[in-house]
């Protein structure tokens, strides 16, 4: 039996893509018979703790309080076998255990853009001699390899997979709820996209799609563009103007925040799901959009040809050129004979939680 610790910046106190994928991997642990697990959050406090995910007692909440983080990690290191990263920033804490323990193994699960960034001569050495890494996508571990060095064999792809409570639609049908609020039709076509809007996502290339729904329109008056996530103001600001530049004010909306267990059903209101972005680590929301059946358009610089299947659960398109993207819009709304269920099982196959428990389970076993 190993003694295992997962070290984690913030879990439960935020919303992001690193955080949602922290919150599946600490179930899958917590899930995984014959380990004894510790999950210890530097910033989040004991109370943000979503108990569905673990038990209260295997998770401690630093509050931000990092001396206390830091000196708890190095009373401690002695007891632990293997000790997973879920972030490059607390590499730090990997070397001071390995020095502590030399037998511990250290595990950087690594993301994205966080690990394709210069990192410092410490950081490359440590990672190169004494680290396993989890890379969630062959693209983050091809970057791994070129920008820093790393060792093939020292890296092993550990897709992400769909959040254990994320809802899973029984019924693809399109939600009357929502055809009514937006007054639309059976027949309109909905394009979606879901991503944090800020000046510095401007490589999801959102701007592009809604210039490609200025073209679309002509042809198909019923076209609809919705951009969910929340918005900085100057963000917002600029994307009003620009969708009043391109007057496609009633085919494009900004949705702001959806709530969690509103998602879904903005999923199944989707014909496509379009977000063909240059800085996808993976892209769970690829995931999440196929497994409710929507047609998919993605980037094939990055993450997202792994979360597509290299191109089995979507169009991969460069996210550069925007008459590729028109293109495949285009093609999207031309396509007539997708099987939204086919696509929910194929997604399912390869990304369930059940899935992603059992690699976990392999990766540890296999250490």
């Amino acid at each position: 039996m190993k003694n295992v610790l997962f070290l984690t910046l913030k879990t439960f106190s935020f919303t992001g893509g690193i955080e949602r994928a922290c919150r599946t991997l600490i179930r899958a642990l917590y899930l995984i018979k014959g380990n004894n697990v510790s999950i210890w959050s530097m910033y989040d406090h004991q109370s943000d703790l979503d108990d569905r995910y673990c038990n209260q007692v295997l998770f401690k909440g630093f509050a931000s309080q990092k001396l206390s983080f830091s000196f708890s990690i190095i009373k401690n290191a002695f007891k632990f076998d293997q000790v997973i990263l879920s972030h490059i920033n607390l590499l730090i804490f990997g070397l001071f255990i390995k020095k502590l323990k030399p037998s511990a193994e250290i595990i950087l699960w690594a993301h994205g853009v966080e690990v394709w960034r210069p990192l410092s001569s410490w950081k490359k050495r440590f990672l190169q001699q004494n680290a396993t890494i989890w890379a969630v996508s062959s693209y983050t571990k091809e970057q791994l390899m070129l920008l820093h060095n790393i060792p093939a064999s020292s890296i092993k792809v550990l897709h992400h997979s769909i959040d254990p409570f994320y809802h899973i639609p029984a019924h693809l049908d399109k939600p009357a709820q929502l055809l009514n609020t937006w007054k639309l039709n059976l027949s309109s076509y909905v394009f979606f996209t879901l991503t944090r809007l800020s000046s510095t996502e401007h490589k999801k290339h959102y701007d592009s799609v809604i210039r490609a729904i200025s073209r679309l329109k002509t042809e198909h008056s019923d076209v609809m563009y919705f951009i969910g996530g929340k918005a900085s103001d100057d963000e917002y600001l600029r994307l009003t103007h620009l969708i009043k530049e391109c007057n496609v004010q009633d085919n494009v909306k900004l949705l702001g925040f959806i709530p969690e267990n509103e998602i879904t059903t903005h999923y199944l209101l989707a014909n496509c799901f379009v977000l063909p972005s240059k800085k996808e680590g993976f892209g769970i929301v690829f995931t999440e959009a196929a497994i409710s059946g929507c047609q998919i358009i993605g980037g094939n610089a990055d993450g997202s040809t792994d979360a597509l299947m290299n191109g089995k659960l979507g169009q991969l398109v460069n996210p550069e050129d925007e008459r590729e993207i028109y293109q495949a819009m285009y093609n999207a709304i031309q396509k007539n004979d997708h099987q939204r269920a086919e696509q929910q099982k194929l997604a399912l196959q390869y990304f369930s939680f059940e899935v992603f428990k059992e690699n976990t389970q392999r990766l540890l076993n296999a250490s």
